[in-house]
This record gives C-alpha cells, sequence and structure tokens, in this order.
C-alpha cells in the first residue's frame, strides 16, 4: 500500500512539474506576442514602420537593404504624409457632411396588426429601403407584431412621420449616433498601413536573401489583414450612416406594447389586465396537465396491473416454496 501510495505521489508531482512548465511557456509567449503587437502598433502609427522594421529585426543589415530604403524615403515620410492628408481632408469633408447614424422606434396601438406590418413593408420597399425582421405573435389574447426596416437617412424624419399616421402612438424614440471621427480615425489608420505596405514592396524587389523576403511577406501579411479589417469597418459604418433603421411594435392592446421611450410609467390597469392574462395561462396549464393525465390512464391502468401481477406471482411462487 505504501509502495502504491509513493507511486501515486510520483506521478502527480510530474503532473504538476508539467503542468508549471507549460503555464509559464503560456505566459511567457503571450507576453512576447503583447510587446510585439504593441511595438507594431507604435510603428504603424508613426507611419515608419517600413523604414523601422529593418533596424529592429536585422533585415538587409548584410545585403544593404536598409541603405537603400532609407535613400529612398528620405525626406519623404510617406506614412506622416498619408496620416496627415488623411485626417486633414477627411475632416475637411466631414465639417459639411457628417456620418450620422440615425435609429427609431415606435410603439403603436393598431386596429389590425397584420396589415400595419403590411402597410410598413411597402413603405420601406417603395422608399428604396427593405424589411431587417418582422414577426407576428400573440401576447396573452391580444396580437402583438414588430417589424425592423432600413430606408435611406434621408428620409429618415419623413418615415418616422408617416408611420406615425398607422396608429395611436403609445411611446416613441429616435436617436442619432455620430461616428465622423471614429470614420477620420480609420481613415487615418488606412493611410499609414498603406504607406507602410508601400514601403514593404519596395524592400520586397530589393531583397536577395530567402530570410529576408520570408519576413517581408509575413509582414505583407500582417498588413494587409489589417487593411482589410479597416475596410471592413469602414464599410459598415458607411452602410449604416447612409441607411436608418426604424423599429415598429405594432397591438390592439397598449398595455402589451414595451415604452421605447424608456419612460416609468405605473399602469395600475394593465396591471390587471396582466394578472387576468397570467390566470388565463395558468389555468390553460392546469386543464391541459388534467388532459394528458386523462390520456395516459390506460397505459398507467396496464403498467399497474404489471407490476401487481409480477408481486403476486413472486408471493405464490415464495408460498410453494414454504
Amino acid at each position: 500500500m505504501s509502495k502504491s501510495l509513493k507511486i501515486i505521489s510520483w506521478a502527480v508531482g510530474i503532473l504538476v512539474l508539467i503542468f508549471v512548465i507549460i503555464t509559464v511557456l503560456i505566459i511567457k509567449n503571450s507576453y512576447q506576442e503583447k510587446v510585439t503587437a504593441r511595438n507594431s502598433a507604435t510603428m504603424y502609427e508613426s507611419g515608419s514602420f517600413g523604414l523601422t522594421y529593418g533596424a529592429t529585426t536585422g533585415l538587409g543589415q548584410s545585403s544593404g537593404l536598409m541603405a537603400k530604403v532609407q535613400e529612398k524615403f528620405a525626406g519623404n515620410d510617406s506614412g506622416a504624409d498619408y496620416g496627415a492628408g488623411a485626417s486633414a481632408d477627411s475632416a475637411q469633408d466631414m465639417k459639411t457632411d457628417r456620418m450620422i447614424i440615425k435609429t427609431g422606434s415606435l410603439a403603436m396601438v393598431v386596429e389590425d396588426v397584420k396589415a400595419g406590418i403590411a402597410i410598413i413593408t411597402q413603405y420601406a420597399e417603395k422608399n428604396g429601403g427593405f424589411v431587417v425582421s418582422s414577426n407576428v405573435s400573440k401576447q396573452g389574447v391580444a396580437p402583438y407584431g414588430e417589424i425592423t426596416i432600413r430606408i435611406p437617412s434621408k428620409l429618415f424624419d419623413k418615415g418616422v412621420t408617416d408611420l406615425k399616421t398607422i396608429g395611436e402612438v403609445e411611446s416613441e424614440q429616435v436617436n442619432g449616433q455620430d461616428v465622423t471621427e471614429e470614420y477620420v480615425d480609420l481613415t487615418s489608420q488606412l493611410k499609414n498601413l498603406r504607406a507602410a505596405e508601400d514601403q514593404f514592396l519596395f524592400i520586397m524587389k530589393q531583397a536577395t536573401q530567402i530570410n529576408d523576403i520570408l519576413a517581408v511577406q509575413r509582414e505583407l501579411t500582417n498588413i494587409r489583414g489589417q487593411i482589410e479589417r479597416i475596410q471592413g469597418q469602414m464599410k459598415y459604418l458607411e452602410q449604416s450612416a447612409k441607411l436608418s433603421t426604424i423599429s415598429a411594435y405594432l397591438s390592439t392592446d397598449p398595455d402589451v406594447l414595451p415604452a421605447v421611450d424608456q419612460q416609468d410609467k405605473w399602469k395600475p390597469w394593465g396591471q390587471v389586465k396582466s394578472a387576468a392574462r397570467s390566470l388565463l395561462s395558468v389555468s390553460k396549464g392546469l386543464v391541459n396537465f388534467v388532459i394528458w393525465v386523462a390520456v395516459y390512464i390506460p397505459l398507467w391502468l396496464v403498467i399497474g396491473l404489471a407490476v401487481w401481477g409480477v408481486v403476486k406471482g413472486v408471493r405464490w411462487a415464495r408460498g410453494r416454496r414454504i
């Protein structure tokens, strides 16, 4: 027993040691990746990543690549020029045409929920928009529907006004998010990354050693990945600013509708209706339960008779043995 315990103790100790070593290696690699990413981000933001890379990695020290790169880009800090140009040009453009993401919500009482959903759908399609989502259901005994549409931002205010005529508005909310600064910042980052890409492409043309070529290819892949990510973010902002979003909630019962204006109003009659709907739901559940039990009664009887027969048979067999 003591020998088995020693073997188990040794095994546990070895597993713990392996776990500690793996943990230390993971932490070390994670720290190195963070440092590398931080250094890369700093150089990207300065717009001189291509020129700095050779000095930090030793790229081209034996082939004289860095001398050629510095000679080509001397007196012409492409990254800085690109970044400054992007900020200035974009900022100038946005002074007259700011990017605003507009969203609105309406909660309305209507006579016919399905007809209201159809009217909103037709309105969106007629004005160059589309339906994002649409749903019609029942909240208790009251029909309920919700629909989200996208229409051109220039028609947003008119759209909200027109949709209000469909029914009686219980609550509404309109929001506008200015993303101009975020878009300008992304534009600057994109210009800087493209400048760094140009510098690496120049280094690639001058490179003769395999190690240099592979190192540049890795950096180009990283830069192009960042360029694609930023382009995706810029496209999302452009589309969001170009098309506004309107959500409408419709019902024949005002107490079913959500309070989209976030006002905390006490509605005693609404509480009475909610309690009545809850009582109706519980009653339906109890009736459904009774129905299921009644339907399964024959099965319970068969199972009960089978168990009773087995018990009687066992008792009879024991009585004969005695």
